[in-house]
């Protein structure tokens, strides 16, 4: 049966035993807290020097006191040379000290491991308390000075604590708790000396280390509570703040957005009045001039015909603005992508007059299928068709062709349209998907917004490569399978009404 020394030291081995677990899964959650990890170590240390100390104090023969004692050394020797490094993490600063600490930690282990700590004879018994206590080992002279230098080691430890460093934010690494800390350090050395005597066989009375490293677990415990709580409140106030700036950001958006979808609208009005004013000033002047009593007949079938061109301009423009404006939300289903490009083409040639001069040409790979939606893209290929017819007035090549590629890891189909037409200038190139842009004298300046727009809202991206006089190659890249995330309207990628409108969507 175990004493009651023996008991009480097991029970505040197993205490520390518990803190050591305890702020090693600390430093597991929080590792770049390093002193969670020193103070553990410490803990844990502490844990096999009581413990140790336990089975000495119940020791039936010397050996085992022996024994015993040398694993509580071992405890001791270690948990000093982890309370400098809690220091030295403490204080964000190493020094000298840390490797005569590591130092003074190795010779004591080398030389538990010979034996020359303890001898054979058996000493008075110095546990002043004990019901019972078995034989206690003597300590030769070299243990004697080994544990003397263990305390000068532990209060040179305690010492740098107490240096007047600039508070910092954390409440750990702080002024008042690092001087706090190194007050119970100071108490700790007090225990420790004592129990270096005690150790020494100049005392008779009870080891005081087991409750005067408490006292440090304790403190440190505190100062932990004290972070934690002032992580938590510094976190509420950040929260709060960001919430206001939050705020604060959302109604600075919301105002510019209004103004910005003012200015988009008061630009876009100035676009579309400058396109239809023309046509209007056409259809007027022709009304008047077929009100004429004395008008020819060939006049009047002149006058009429201009009558229907410009109101099939007006029509064309509303059109595409109609298609600009609208929500571009594609119903997909799985179509061959040649038949669909098959079908743009004949719908192109057929309403474009210098399509009989144009000798086209087809390069398709493997039938590629792909999930899109057939009304959508074959508006999308038309309009990309008819750009390219008209680029070559005088006739030329249209070459078509279709090729399976991997885009970023995706199945996809590429689509190129390219003519052998004039071809386009760098700045042309740059503006060609802006609203409105066109260098036909007939054109609306919305086809490529809204192949782009078609495009990217199925989930692909479109490419223009172009050289004044060398013609234009557009290249339409789209993904075989449906993506799962609608894109609205992506306007173009330059200019001041084309950015508004980005924000804006």
């Amino acid at each position: 049966m175990m004493s009651t020394l023996a008991t009480t030291l097991l029970a505040w081995s197993a205490v520390y035993a518990y803190l050591c677990g305890y702020y090693l899964l600390l430093y597991l959650r929080r590792s770049a807290d390093r002193e969670y990890l020193s103070f553990g170590l410490l803990c844990g240390g502490i844990a096999i020097y009581v413990g140790a100390d336990a089975f000495v104090v119940d020791a039936r023969t010397v050996q085992e006191a022996i024994v015993a004692r040398r694993i509580s050394e071992v405890g001791i020797i270690g948990a000093i040379a982890f309370f400098v490094e809690f220091q030295s993490e403490l204080r964000r600063r190493r020094s000298p000290l840390n490797a005569i600490a590591y130092l003074w930690a190795g010779l004591g282990l080398l030389a538990e491991s010979t034996g020359v700590f303890f001898t054979g004879e058996v000493t008075q018994p110095s546990w002043g308390w004990a019901d019972r206590a078995g034989p206690i080992p003597a300590v030769t002279n070299i243990g004697k000075a080994y544990l003397l230098g263990l305390v000068v080691v532990s209060g040179l430890a305690v010492l740098p604590l107490f240096r007047r460093d600039r508070a910092q934010r954390d409440p750990l690494r702080s002024t008042r708790w690092t001087w706090t800390i190194a007050a119970t350090g100071m108490v700790c050395l007090a225990a420790g000396v004592h129990d270096y005597l005690l150790r020494a066989g100049y005392l008779r009375a009870y080891p005081l280390v087991d409750h005067a490293f408490m006292l440090l677990v304790l403190v440190v415990s505190l100062a932990l509570l004290d972070r934690f709580v002032g992580a938590s409140m510094d976190l509420q106030e950040r929260t709060a703040e960001l919430h206001r700036s939050y705020e604060e950001l959302r109604e600075t958006q919301r105002r510019l957005v209004q103004k910005e979808q003012l200015a988009a609208v008061g630009e876009l009005s100035a676009v579309i009045a400058h396109e239809i004013r023309n046509p209007l000033a056409i259809i007027k002047n022709s009304v008047s001039g077929l009100r004429r009593p004395t008008l020819r007949d060939e006049d009047r079938h002149t006058l009429l015909g201009i009558l229907d061109e410009e109101t099939s301009r007006l029509n064309r423009l509303m059109h595409d603005l109609l298609a600009y404006a609208r929500p571009v939300v594609p119903r997909a289903r799985e179509l061959v992508v040649a038949e669909v490009l098959r079908r743009s083409v004949e719908r192109a040639t057929g309403g474009v007059s210098q399509a009989e001069r144009v000798d086209v040409r087809w390069e398709l790979g493997a039938p590629e299928t792909i999930h899109g939606d057939p009304e959508l893209l074959r508006h999308a290929f038309v309009n990309v068709v008819e750009n390219a017819l008209h680029a070559m007035p005088e006739g030329g090549t249209l070459t078509l062709r279709t090729r399976a590629l991997v885009r970023d890891g995706v199945e996809a189909v590429a689509v190129e349209v390219a003519d052998t037409g004039e071809g386009m200038d760098t700045i042309v190139r740059e503006k060609a998907r802006d609203p409105f842009f066109t260098t036909r004298p007939a054109g609306t300046g919305l086809g490529l917004a809204i192949v782009e727009r078609v495009v990217r809202n199925h989930g692909g991206e479109v490419a223009i490569e172009s050289r004044h006089g060398k013609g234009t190659v557009v290249r339409i890249v789209l993904p075989r399978e449906p993506t799962s995330t609608f894109v609205p309207a992506p306007p173009p990628r330059s200019g001041r009404l084309s950015s508004i409108r980005e924000r804006i969507e």
